[in-house]
C-alpha cells in the first residue's frame, strides 16, 4: 500500500437517508484515496459496518483500484433483508463519495 502525506486536501459531503445522518469524508492524491463515513447513531452496528466498508475501500484506493471499479462492487452487493430501506444505506454513500469526487473535479477545473 502507498504511504500517503501528512496532509491531503478532503471534502465532506454530508447527507441524510432514512433517518441517518451521514458524513461522508473523501481525501484525494492524485485522485481518492481515502474515505471516512460517520453516522449520528454512535456506536450502532451500522456505523461499525460502515467504518469497514470505508477502511476496505480506502486500501483499495490505496492500491491503485479506480474509483469506478470498487464502486461498481458496491452497487452490485446483495444484502438481506433485501428490501430498498437496508440496501439504500450503501447507496447513499456510493452517491455521496460520488459528490465529493465530482466536487473535487470542478475545484481541479
Amino acid at each position: 500500500m502507498r504511504e500517503l502525506p501528512d496532509t491531503l486536501p478532503s471534502i465532506v459531503h454530508k447527507t441524510e437517508h432514512c433517518g441517518f445522518e451521514l458524513y461522508v469524508v473523501v481525501t484525494f492524491y492524485n485522485g481518492p484515496k481515502e474515505i471516512f463515513i460517520t453516522i449520528a447513531k454512535e456506536g450502532s452496528v451500522l456505523r461499525g459496518m460502515l467504518h469497514i466498508v470505508a477502511m476496505l475501500t480506502s486500501m483499495l484506493l490505496r492500491a491503485g483500484r479506480s474509483w469506478e471499479s470498487v464502486k461498481e462492487k458496491l452497487l452490485r452487493g446483495k444484502f438481506d433483508p433485501s428490501d430498498e430501506k437496508h440496501n439504500s444505506i450503501i447507496h447513499a454513500v456510493v452517491d455521496a463519495v460520488d459528490e465529493c469526487i465530482r466536487q473535487q473535479e470542478r475545484v481541479k477545473q
